[in-house]
């Protein structure tokens, strides 16, 4: 395997993929957070024309942010079809994951500089939060919940990302 080298290359030089099938719209705004927050700390993949192989939602928040030059690797190596199944597969996996709320939320209380709505997760006060915690922890989230084992009352409130629904008594 090649060894990565990463680059800058002038983003008026990169072309993101035509029929690239992801909408990453919703996400933009919070990659620009995250980039105001920490920098730009994760390169584009780029094929030999400069196309975009990975990192579409990077690109535009970096063109928000007028950033003139970004970190790439060039994917040169790869043939055609492997760029078009790298893209897709870049894309598939992070679909597939799952959070273990529970770990989640402890690692939320543990961070007090930041404030993670801005990178998409909800806020939750700490009443709610500890009450869902308990909810969440005997989940196994790699299955999906069965919501008949509830009673209709006990699921009045809906979580807008995962869907998750639960009471707010």
């Amino acid at each position: 395997m090649e060894e990565l080298k990463v680059q800058y290359l002038g983003i008026n030089k990169i072309k993101p993929y035509k029929n690239n099938p992801r909408d990453n719209k919703n996400a933009v705004d919070y990659v620009v957070n995250s980039i105001k927050a920490f920098g730009f700390r994760v390169p584009l993949v780029l094929d030999a024309q400069h196309e975009i192989v990975a990192g579409h939602t990077r690109y535009e928040a970096a063109k928000r942010l007028k950033i003139q030059a970004l970190p790439v690797v060039m994917a040169e190596d790869l043939s055609e079809e492997q760029i078009k199944a790298f893209r897709l597969a870049d894309n598939q996996t992070q679909t597939l994951s799952s959070w273990d709320f529970s770990s989640l939320m402890t690692e939320l209380d543990k961070i007090d500089e930041f404030d993670m709505s801005l990178f998409g997760f909800a806020k939750f006060d700490d009443d709610v939060g500890e009450e869902y915690s308990g909810k969440t922890s005997n989940l196994d989230h790699g299955k999906e919940l069965d919501l008949n084992q509830f009673e209709e009352d006990e699921l009045n409130c809906v979580c807008p990302h995962c869907g998750f629904r639960f009471s707010d008594e």
